[in-house]
């Protein structure tokens, strides 16, 4: 097979292709039940910022927070002085939950990684990446002007601020 030269879309290949990797481990929940429980994680309250940072419908996310709280993964308070804002935060099973999936997630890339030419450097640009993500969240967040003068589009569902 002939050798592809690097390209955007063979990288959204990889992406969409990893993605897939992850959905089939054992890991106790689905994809979108980590990200939000992820999100969670980092501070993100309510069901209307991650509806936003999914860029899914308010709905869509309130089916599964409610699935998510049944099972004891997350808990629902209301703010005081203002019933109508619900906060959602992580149980101790949750936080389990997400550690032993970011596990399973780990078990699934780890024979990927020997496979490819330097490993260390492709941890080192993901994270960089994640940290681009960062960024872009922040001045969409606070409406300034990325690098190339404009505010960035809305958000998507890779560009989530990283756990610290």
């Amino acid at each position: 097979m002939k050798e592809q030269q690097p390209s955007v879309e063979r990288a959204v290949r990889a992406i969409v292709r990893l993605s897939r990797l992850f959905e089939r481990a054992d890991a106790g929940l689905s994809l979108a039940q980590f990200r939000i429980l992820e999100l969670v994680s980092r501070g993100t309250e309510r069901s209307t910022q991650i509806a936003t940072r999914l860029a899914t419908s308010k709905p869509a996310v309130t089916v599964l927070v409610d699935g998510m709280v049944a099972a004891g993964l997350l808990t629902r308070s209301s703010q005081p002085g203002d019933r109508r804002v619900v906060r959602l935060a992580l149980t101790p099973k949750g936080e389990e939950a997400l550690a032993h999936t970011e596990r399973a997630y780990g078990e699934r890339l780890r024979p990927l990684l020997e496979e490819i030419s330097d490993p260390a450097a492709l941890l080192l640009q993901l994270a960089e990446v994640d940290d681009a993500l960062d960024a872009r969240w922040a001045r969409r967040s606070s409406g300034q002007a990325g690098p190339a003068g404009q505010v960035d589009p809305s958000p998507t569902t890779a560009e989530v601020p990283a756990r610290r």
